[in-house]
């Protein structure tokens, strides 16, 4: 079954239309979602029109989760993909189907408590199928990255072989906290056998086959201290750290304990300063003599500088100036208010793209916006509003509920409901002398 998503906007925000024949109707699903509807479908109503039905969806106060697209950490990056693929699986428990979910990554939508919420068609017939929905999850993959990279790679191999949204979530639960699920614990140090006291000699009954038997040998007396408590060894994958000027071969053959007592250090002798070697068995340099003062011009060859041809330019008489920050053909919004901020926005957008505005978060440490303000700019929201380019190559507005609003020529937008751009537009980001001329 194929669908079409019709967009209108009345007094209440934004709206989405989904019509389909009467007969396709899943009363089942739809008893279930009217009596006890899931935490991740958006609100709809229906009605029948002419034979089919007509299912109105309302966003309300949410805003599409292509706008929170981009880098995320590693716990941010699994709540993510947990948020997306767990309703898929918990659907059955309102006999829904995965397959009727709108599997588009521009029809998700999340609200400020986080969440995301999916259109659901209620139609008997299947909307979509499992290469719409791997395709879906590549999409998204694509879209958003996680700042670890062994993260990233395992979640795109298993994309990329064969994707099950259940061990995909179970592989990513291992990462939680930011470990690899191929990183085990240490080993921990292997005993050692206990030392047999001099001049004891082995029963015959355990020693190996062939092996002669050896001499005892007296020993020696001795009037020695209590022994001290013997350090730990250190195991075969303990990391040796080699400071400068220290042999690498001499560190090999003799592992220092990473805890335990100190060991005394025996007396190096002082060794002669050898010549330094070529790191790669080139050929030694000569030594160079360094003269200074007024010898030194008679000494050094003469440099030769190159002369670059002067090319001039004739600008026409009605030729425009056009500023160099913004590559020919990109579209951008050009600074027409305080001059303190930066002066121009390059947008650069292909069709079903989005480009979000904000402001710098301290708290979170890195960019979370397309584009973000300075963080004393107060006007303007950490999530402010979107640009986003429609398939049919025209610009729209949307303002995210930001906290002092979106302005196009002194009208305030309506949160969450595009605004088509014109060249010329005037666009205010709060309140506070953000102000630019949007040019396509």
């Amino acid at each position: 079954m194929v669908y079409s998503i019709e967009r209108k906007t009345d007094l209440s925000g934004a709206m989405l239309i989904v019509r389909f024949p009467e007969e396709d109707l899943d009363k089942k699903a739809l008893c279930t979602i009217e009596n006890d509807p899931p935490p991740f479908l958006i609100p709809f109503s229906y009605r029948r029109v002419d034979g089919m039905i007509e299912c109105t969806y309302r966003p309300g106060s949410r805003s599409k989760l292509q706008y929170r697209f981009g880098s995320h950490g590693t716990a941010e990056y699994i709540a993510l993909w947990d948020q997306v693929l767990q309703p898929l699986l918990d659907c059955g428990d309102w006999f829904l189907k995965p397959f009727s979910f709108v599997l588009d990554v521009r029809e998700l939508y999340t609200g400020r408590e986080g969440g995301v919420s999916y259109l659901y068609v209620p139609s008997i017939p299947d909307c979509e199928s499992f290469e719409r929905l791997h395709g879906f999850v590549m999409e998204l993959s694509q879209q958003n990255s996680v700042t670890d990279p062994a993260l990233e790679n395992r979640a795109l191999r298993m994309m990329m072989q064969d994707f099950q949204p259940k061990g995909f979530l179970d592989m990513l639960h291992t990462f939680r906290g930011g470990e690899s699920p191929a990183r085990q614990e240490p080993e921990a140090p292997k005993e050692t056998p206990k030392e047999m006291p001099k001049g004891t000699r082995l029963p015959e009954s355990l020693m190996p086959s062939g092996a002669e038997p050896q001499p005892v040998r007296p020993a020696a007396r001795e009037v020695q201290p209590a022994p001290a408590p013997r350090p730990v060894p250190a195991g075969e994958d303990d990391i040796q750290i080699q400071f400068p000027g220290q042999d690498r071969k001499a560190g090999k053959k003799e592992k220092k304990p990473l805890f335990g007592g100190k060991k005394e250090k025996p007396e190096k002798p002082v060794k002669e300063k050898k010549e330094k070697k070529p790191l790669f068995g080139g050929k030694k340099s000569p030594e160079r003599e360094i003269i200074l003062g007024a010898a030194a011009e008679d000494r050094l060859p003469e440099r030769r500088q190159e002369v670059r041809p002067q090319v001039s330019y004739e600008e026409p008489e009605d030729a425009v100036t056009q500023v160099e920050d913004t590559p020919a053909g990109m579209c951008c919004l050009r600074l027409a208010g305080a001059a303190q901020l930066p002066r121009e926005i390059a947008v650069d957008l292909q069709p079903g793209q989005a480009f979000t505005i904000g402001r710098f978060d301290i708290l979170v440490g890195r960019k979370q916006s397309s584009f973000e303000f300075p963080k004393d700019t107060r006007a303007v929201s950490r999530r402010h509003a979107a640009i986003e380019r429609e398939p049919e190559g025209g610009y729209v507005l949307v303002d995210l509920a930001s906290s002092a609003g979106t302005f196009v020529d002194g009208e305030r937008l309506i949160p969450n409901v595009p605004r088509p751009l014109a060249s010329g537009n005037r666009i205010s980001f709060g309140t506070g002398g953000a102000d630019y001329i949007w040019n396509e």
